[in-house]
């Protein structure tokens, strides 16, 4: 039955069904909502958004709230978090004591802009910050003695771990027997025993009650610090030749984490992104500067940059073993550095791109070749520095969690995971952890990491099997495509592309409207790209022509559905609109997520 599919598709050319997105609202609700927004809203405001504006909970009352959302009435009280006016007063004694703090950060973006912050912020507090991030390769995740050591012996008076920490029972525990405190700010799944530390910040924690748990690490290290500083305020700290640091003048590092840590882009976080970015356009923060000078970024940044193009470079560092060099770039103090930094870590991004392909090409092949609901491949010549982005992309290709270990000649196994909605990702590994199977792991919803043993690789698939089927009540789930609007040709305009711009930034939690565009002719379809990895294609519906992209597309079904309609056949199109500004650019296209044959529409089974 083809129920609520849209245009009757229940099976795509990649066995997705499309559906219209999820609301609280009925169509007839939805209907007169968006009526009222085309009246309401000052510019013009097109119907198919505003459709998709009502779809989303958008009415006259809270729209303008929901346009522009301000930090000041979103943002919590921060003595709302289990001992986070602890952290906070031991963080105001450093600063008037003037004594050095340790700061132990993860390898990751949101690692590297959690410290940056505390160190940009602490600096100009007077407070000298030592950083170490660890090398994945030699340490592994998370804060190990020998680095929390080295960073006391150096003179730190306060340890700080930030990204990381919620899960390192042993090594904390024995820092504190030291006589050492140590404050952990983590946004990953807490268990039931916290480590053993002066205070332990994470709305993650089982003692919180949820509410922003969402929120990425640098986040959590940005409520902390207004809690440091209202602390320091309270005690007649400032003054008017000692003002307070402008903590909103680093949003930009919060953006950044944000959107690349993939957490929820909703409530709080949308408000971080968004003033983030505003924050990132005036150009002050040497490091992202000349990061995305580097990365071609030649227009006011939007989440895509943050997400595709500077992110990855900050993260290559850490892949492939100069983890430090992230937070060395963020915290830059003048520009010649930054640029400097900014020139390696784009040399390293080359790189890493090189070895991830490769990796990937045979993670694809072989993930093509098992059934089971979560994909786990395991190889000793896999590079971990690049397997949690080949997880991403097996996900991407297969609609299922996947996980890729790289094996080391000891049989000792280092993993990445990506998970799909629906699927607690993180509380499974925690769960496999628990049960003997995996020597450790933790993460959230969407992704994870862990260490396993290859003795045990194929318990840890049954296992996840298991886990998978039953929160899904035994049915393997059909990946399904939410439609937004449907589009012509002709209606692919600007204006589409300015009125969602204005609806983003999107991401995980507020995804990115899909259009339909029913009944094209594609004109042409040309592979490009290394390896022909992408499709070029040209779109006609009568109405006129468009410009299309299908991304990794080439070899796939989507990509063997485009080249065969090039004899004449019509199809419909589902993908985002947008511009197209490679090169300079800036027409209109359509990037290419799905197509489906109208005349197979109520029931394609080939």
């Amino acid at each position: 039955m083809a129920g609520d599919a849209i245009l009757g598709i229940v099976k795509s050319c990649s066995g997705a069904r499309w559906v219209p997105a999820r609301s609280s609202f009925s169509a007839s609700e939805i209907d007169r909502y968006a009526a009222a927004l085309v009246e309401t809203v000052d510019d013009y405001l097109p119907l198919p958004i505003a459709r998709i504006m009502a779809g989303r909970g958008l009415t006259a009352d809270n729209v303008a709230s929901y346009l522009e959302p301000r930090l000041r009435e979103l943002l919590p009280d921060p003595s709302r978090f289990q001992d986070l006016d602890k952290a906070a007063a031991r963080l105001a004694d450093c600063v008037e004591a003037g004594a050095p703090i340790g700061i132990f950060g993860d390898y990751d973006v949101d690692g590297a802009c959690a410290a940056a912050l505390l160190v940009q912020i602490m600096r100009q507090l007077g407070v000298t910050c030592d950083v170490h991030i660890p090398n994945r390769f030699r340490e592994g995740y998370g804060p190990n003695i020998d680095a929390l050591m080295a960073l006391r012996e150096k003179g730190a008076s306060l340890l700080v771990t930030v990204d990381c920490g919620i899960t390192a029972h042993a090594p904390l525990a024995a820092v504190a027997e030291t006589g050492m405190d140590v404050i952990v700010i983590d946004h990953h799944i807490a268990g039931p025993e916290l480590p053993k530390a002066h205070s332990v910040v994470n709305p993650n924690r089982l003692d919180e009650d949820g509410a922003y748990g969402y929120l990425c690490a640098t986040s959590v290290v940005f409520v902390v610090i207004a809690g440091m500083l209202r602390t320091l305020r309270q005690r007649g700290y400032f003054s008017t030749t000692r003002p307070a640091p402008d903590l909103l003048s680093q949003l930009d590092l919060v953006a950044l984490a944000t959107v690349c840590d993939v957490v929820p882009l909703v409530g709080l976080n949308r408000a971080f992104v968004r003033q983030g970015l505003k924050v990132m356009a005036q150009r002050q923060h040497h490091g992202l500067v000349k990061l995305a000078d580097i990365a071609g970024v030649n227009e006011a940044p939007n989440a895509y940059a943050l997400g595709f193009l500077l992110g990855p470079r900050i993260n290559a560092a850490g892949r492939l073993g100069a983890s430090g060099l992230g937070v060395k770039l963020l915290a830059a103090e003048d520009p010649d550095t930054a640029a400097g930094l900014a020139l390696q870590l784009d040399d390293m991004n080359k790189e890493r791109r090189r070895i991830e392909e490769s990796v990937r090409n045979v993670a694809l092949d072989r993930a093509a070749q098992t059934n089971h609901h979560v994909i786990i491949l395991a190889d000793r010549d896999w590079h971990e520095g690049v397997i949690g982005i080949v997880a991403g992309r097996v996900r991407e290709r297969f609609g299922k969690p996947a996980m890729i270990i790289s094996m080391d000649a000891d049989g000792v196994g280092k993993g990445s995971a990506r998970g799909i909605a629906g699927f607690r990702l993180g509380n499974a590994v925690i769960a496999a952890h628990q049960a003997g199977i995996i020597e450790g792991g933790g993460g959230h919803d969407m992704a994870a990491g862990f260490s396993v043993l290859e003795s045990q690789i194929e318990n840890l698939q049954a296992f996840m099997n298991d886990r998978f089927m039953t929160e899904f009540n035994g049915v393997m789930p059909q990946v399904t495509h939410t439609v937004g609007a449907v589009l012509s040709v002709a209606g692919c305009q600007p204006l589409i592309a300015d009125w969602l711009d204005k609806l983003g930034p999107f991401g995980s939690g507020n995804a990115e409207p899909r259009f339909v565009i029913p009944d094209c002719r594609i004109k042409s379809a040309r592979r490009v790209g290394a390896d022909g990895a992408h499709l070029s294609c040209r779109l006609d519906d009568g109405s006129g022509t468009l410009n299309a992209i299908a991304f990794q597309a080439g070899g796939t079904a989507l990509g063997q559905a485009l080249e065969a309609a090039v004899d004449g056949r019509y199809l419909h199109i589902l993908g985002r609109v947008r511009r197209d500004r490679f090169r300079g650019g800036d027409a209109m296209q359509i990037e290419i997520d799905d197509a489906a044959e109208p005349k197979l529409a109520a029931g394609f089974n080939s």
